[in-house]
């Protein structure tokens, strides 16, 4: 889900902000666990997984609540990523120092909800929308109740991440790789073998060592004359890799260029500014194109 630049800020000096460096309106705020929970998970230790059927449970029951793939990756591994380093020593914002973690999460469940072309009002933001789109209301209803029932029924102390880093949350991205949804391609974007790049994912901490369920032998970019690099309007990939400044240049424009559109339209009562974000790269990748 697109969360631009500029609003992000907006938020972030909103006066509704929390306290303690909250997101104000941002709903992408991890939740808390409920006093059951803290009763049950009171003097435990973190669970480890004797064999797959734990994992095979978890992913289970998220696809059960409308998750379109569904993997489980080790923070340790998350945390060897080339991301992490990266955004350890040279954070988006300033005052964010570095990633910060919580050391008793040891397992991020990471998984997709498909986003087709045929529907675009999944992505399309508004400040007036729970959770800021239609897909990402969606998934917060997804991880809140995947967050409970790991407590309730497994005793597995969850937490369910904001998009942000500053925030504490992961990197989706390297999640779904390391959990066997799909590969980083060279467009910049998860390309899954089932929806191609037609994704957004949406992640949960877990106080369980458990096993992960990837990655996976996929290599969709080896052969390909990467049409996503020619279709960008901004030229993104000028270079060879992906230029974020050139990217944003675009989504910038877009949300200068919003429109007001009928609540109705995003599920909502009245209407409202609705940004309407590139996708451009992310249509142009041949994978599963019938998606």
């Amino acid at each position: 889900m697109l969360l631009t630049h500029n609003r992000l800020l907006h938020i972030r000096s909103s006066k509704k902000t929390r306290s303690g460096g909250g997101c104000g309106r941002c709903a992408d705020q991890p939740e808390r666990e409920t006093d059951v929970l803290k009763r049950k998970r009171k003097g435990s230790i973190p669970m480890e997984s004797h064999s797959n059927k734990l994992e095979k449970t978890i992913v289970e029951k998220a696809k059960e609540l409308g998750a379109s793939l569904v993997g489980i990756a080790s923070i340790a591994d998350l945390k060897a990523s080339v991301s992490y380093k990266i955004y350890d020593q040279k954070p988006f914002y300033e005052e964010c120092k570095a990633v910060e973690w919580d050391e008793a999460h040891k397992s991020v469940l990471v998984w997709a909800l498909v986003h087709p072309a045929s529907e675009p009002v999944l992505d399309w933001w508004s400040m007036k929308v729970p959770g800021f789109t239609p897909g990402n209301r969606v998934m917060r209803m997804q991880s809140r109740k995947l967050r409970i029932w790991l407590g309730e029924e497994l005793g597995i102390n969850a937490l369910s991440l904001p998009y942000q880093i500053e925030y504490g949350g992961a990197f989706l991205k390297d999640s779904a790789h390391l959990a066997g949804l799909g590969v980083i391609g060279k467009n910049n974007l998860l390309v899954t073998p089932e929806y191609g790049t037609r994704v957004r994912l949406r992640g949960i901490f877990m106080e369980a060592e458990l096993e992960p369920t990837g990655p996976i032998d996929f290599d969709p970019c080896t052969g390909c004359d990467m049409p996503c690099h020619r279709a960008c309007p901004r030229g993104a990939f000028r270079s060879g890799t992906f230029e974020r400044p050139f990217c944003k240049e675009e989504n910038d424009q877009r949300e200068a260029d919003f429109q007001i559109l009928d609540g109705s339209i995003m599920g909502i009562e009245e209407a409202s500014e609705v940004v309407k974000p590139c996708r451009t790269c992310e249509f142009a990748c041949p994978v599963a194109q019938r998606n």
